[in-house]
């Protein structure tokens, strides 16, 4: 059975990841050796290998990675909030890839002479900067720099296609909180995320406009306040908690007061990638141009 990446561990992880953002770092300098054994603690850092095409190096990954399909069956070595290290030591890796959060992880295997590489994935730009770094670590730094390329070349056709459009006001919701199967607690899209660097380049605006705090949760009342024109609900693998999305849906029905409702542009996206900060993340902006501007016409999304 498919091991799905579970929504309330990745909105822990979400906003763990964006409150310790910080600036953008250099890149580090590469050592000669281009490394043969890695292991990767995060499913964005694991597609992110196999896009670049260095996926036969992969002997072990986290927990909650399933992306491709080929590391369904590759040894497991914990998760983000708990690497299992004596797994990772007995597998003599010659590079662990983490994110730069997992700071404690990171010392623990230093210790332990591991070599380690830490990226972030917290916006677009991180995102592209991580395939850089990982591809510069792996000799495949013309992989990285073609798939950024065509990110950007995607992001350019888009932007062709919305410009001089209105930009709707657009609530990403990354997780719900229920209490008594009421949603208590709706955690949104802040100003510090990818999500929100998608939501400017597909067309719209945030509607939570502040600065603070950088993953900001709301109540249902809150969101007849923002009153969103556009709601694109983030609620991956939704074919394993049918009843929950069923409730999800029902919940946002209610809020018939709410300009998105009435005008029955309430989206929510099931699909895995959905959560993960990776290579994948243009399919993620294709959906979100589509459902922000339906009056562009889209068949032929490219390139």
């Amino acid at each position: 059975m498919r091991h799905f990446w579970p929504l309330l561990l990745f909105i822990a992880i979400f906003i763990f990841i964006v409150i310790q953002a910080k600036d953008e770092t250099p890149i580090a300098t590469v050592e000669p050796t281009s490394p043969q054994r890695i292991i990767s603690i995060a499913p964005s850092i694991t597609e992110s290998l196999f896009a670049l095409g260095v996926g036969d190096r992969v002997i072990a990954v986290s927990d909650y990675c399933d992306y491709p399909s080929k590391v369904e069956t590759l040894p497991k070595v914990g998760g983000f909030l708990d690497p299992n290290l004596e797994a990772i030591l007995a597998l003599q890796p010659d590079l662990v890839i983490l994110l730069e959060n997992q700071t404690r992880a990171v010392e623990q295997l230093k210790q332990l002479n591991i070599k380690t590489l830490t990226v972030r994935n917290e916006t677009l730009a991180t995102i592209k900067n991580t395939l850089i770094k990982i591809g510069q670590q792996t000799d495949h730094l013309k992989q990285a720099q073609k798939i950024v390329t065509e990110m950007d070349q995607k992001i350019a056709f888009i932007n062709g296609k919305i410009k001089g459009l209105n930009r709707p006001k657009v609530m990403v919701t990354i997780g719900h909180s229920l209490a008594e199967q009421q949603v208590k607690t709706i955690y949104i899209s802040g100003q510090h995320d990818f999500y929100n660097d998608l939501i400017n380049l597909a067309g719209g605006q945030n509607v939570y406009s502040k600065s603070t705090p950088k993953v900001p949760s709301i109540t249902l009342e809150g969101v007849l306040t923002l009153n969103p024109e556009v709601i694109i609900d983030i609620f991956p693998e939704a074919d394993d908690h049918n009843s929950d999305l069923t409730k999800v849906k029902q919940q946002w029905q209610s809020l018939g007061h709410v300009n998105a409702v009435q005008h029955k542009r309430v989206h929510i996206i099931e699909q895995s990638y959905a959560t993960i900060p990776g290579p994948r993340i243009m399919l993620l902006l294709d959906q979100f141009a589509q459902i922000i501007h339906p009056e562009i016409d889209w068949t032929e999304l490219r390139p």
